[in-house]
């Protein structure tokens, strides 16, 4: 008999569990609140998977998570059956102990295979699970990026394996070729190479193994997220596919099985735009999104400036206001001489009066801020790196493509206060800053710098790996959310001198 099956799965969904958009007030084209429109269309049976992000990057987790209430996402996870769940790297934001309610909340499972504790997985590694007769193999394994970016204390003995040697091994041990009839991998990590050309995108790092976990022929499908470039590739009755971010988008794997279990695969990656809102998901966290209105409505300041952004590039070209803000709040927070400041990719910029909200939506990540002793050698290696992110096109300055693709990398570029240069667009990479000066002097390879800058950064993340040359100094335990809050609190009515202290120049 004839069987058909979807494998559903979502990625990197930072938090948007309901379609409620915390910047603009309204119900935006977004959210996981959306899918069960889309699983009712279903005729056939399927399973549905989440490939990890999901504990960081709203105000709603913010909010839950400090008032200690049950867990959102548990809430819409169990609701819409979630059956497996494999990590990202943003779900170790919080630490161990938040990780581990998550869990006890949740009714699924988390499957990791490649995080491991006194020499033993520290989650399960994989599962069968058995639909209308078809045995489906699914096993989850995350970049083992983890430990450059994240706080040490957040990841507590935690050793984080190759994702390609401990997929291999999974599914040698358990013999999984022959007890499934399907392989699926949930992989949170992206692609490094082109799957046609097998040409690098970048840099090698252990970062993104996709190309190399697709190498592995047993794998029927493979899920992957954290580059958040929607894509479908298919060879050889194989599916490799990755999502969006901020729950967009889904894919869709469907495999059809004839009488002797032979299968045929097929995949997608469908928008959430084009399924309406389920209420009863809306209304599961209802509650919670009042909470989190209430308490991020408080007006807290004023800003005289334009602190809006409306180009990536425009705002980077020319000193934009909100750069010198942090800039300023980091240097008077930690006494350094130089400081760097970088923007998410989607920050929108501030109203004239401004709220814990704009807060919110602009800064979601969490960082640390931390204090580097740097030689002038080290910072001229930063800002050459730095420069990396313009390019010439028609004599026009533009967006380096390698930070559009094959992922939007606005964020590795940093503005610095302190110093004084010019990087020229029309030079060599490796010889762009042409000015480099420390309160009107040349700066010297062997000048000594104690530099505020945030964790991620700090560790060497977006290539900047001169920054492990550095003596740390100190990092503080904030959150650049509270940072920001207590200096306009600090300073309500609040003008903000920019000092155009660099130049882009072609």
């Amino acid at each position: 008999m004839k069987k058909q099956i979807h494998i559903i799965y979502t990625s990197d969904s930072h938090g948007k569990l309901s379609a409620y958009d915390f910047l603009n007030k309204n119900y935006g084209s977004f959210g996981l609140s959306r899918l069960p429109n889309y699983l009712k269309t279903l005729e056939t049976s399927f399973l549905l998977l989440d490939n990890g992000d999901f504990l960081q990057g709203s105000p709603l987790l913010d909010y839950s998570r400090k008032q200690k209430l049950p867990n959102p996402v548990a809430k819409v996870f169990n609701a819409l059956n979630y059956e497996f769940v494999t990590l990202g790297n943003h779900d170790f934001n919080y630490g161990l102990s938040y990780l581990s309610s998550f869990q006890s909340e949740y009714h699924g499972e988390i499957l990791c295979a490649n995080i491991y504790k006194d020499n033993q997985p520290f989650f399960k590694t994989h599962v069968i699970k058995e639909i209308d007769g078809i045995k489906i193999a699914i096993i989850g394994v995350t970049t083992e990026f983890i430990p450059f970016w994240e706080k040490p204390e957040n990841l507590k003995d935690l050793i984080f394996l190759d994702a390609v040697e401990t997929t291999k091994k999974i599914i040698d041990e358990n013999n999984l070729t022959l007890n499934s009839d399907l392989i699926v991998v949930l992989y949170h990590g992206g692609f490094n190479k082109n799957l046609d050309t097998h040409q690098s995108y970048a840099s090698p790092t252990v970062e993104n193994k996709g190309y190399e976990l697709f190498q592995i022929k047993e794998i029927d499908i493979l899920c992957t997220g954290h580059q958040h470039i929607p894509m479908v590739y298919k060879k050889d009755n194989r599916i490799a596919l990755q999502t969006s971010h901020n729950a967009k988008d889904f894919g869709e794997v469907t495999i059809d099985f004839d009488d002797k279990k032979n299968k045929i695969l097929d995949a997608s990656i469908c928008q959430m735009a084009n399924y309406t809102v389920d209420q009863s998901i809306e209304s599961l966290i209802h509650d919670d999104i009042l909470l989190t209105n209430t308490y991020l409505s408080q007006k807290i300041g004023t800003i005289k400036n334009d602190m809006r952004i409306h180009s990536p590039l425009d705002c980077r070209i020319k000193k934009h206001p909100l750069f010198q803000l942090i800039n300023q709040i980091q240097l008077d927070y930690t006494g350094a001489n130089l400081s760097i400041a970088s923007l998410p990719n989607e920050t929108h910029g501030f109203p004239h009066d401004i709220s814990l909200n704009d807060i919110a939506v602009n800064f979601p990540y969490e960082n640390d801020l931390v204090v580097l002793e740097i030689t002038g050698k080290l910072l001229k290696d930063a800002l050459e790196k730095n420069a990396t992110y313009f390019s010439l096109e028609n004599n026009k300055i533009v967006i380096h493509p390698q930070f559009l693709y094959p992922k939007v990398e606005h964020y590795n570029y940093d503005v610095y206060d302190g110093i004084d240069y010019i990087i020229d667009v029309s030079k060599p990479i490796g010889e762009r800053i042409t000015t480099l000066k420390f309160k009107g002097k040349n700066i010297k390879p062997t000048s000594i710098f104690k530099l505020a800058l945030n964790s991620y950064r700090a560790v060497g993340s977006g290539g900047f790996d001169m920054f492990n040359q550095a003596i740390k100094i100190i990092a503080y335990p904030v959150s650049y959310f509270d940072l920001i809050r207590a200096y306009i609190e600090e300073h309500p009515v609040l003008k903000i001198d920019l000092i155009e202290n660099y130049k882009v120049i072609k």
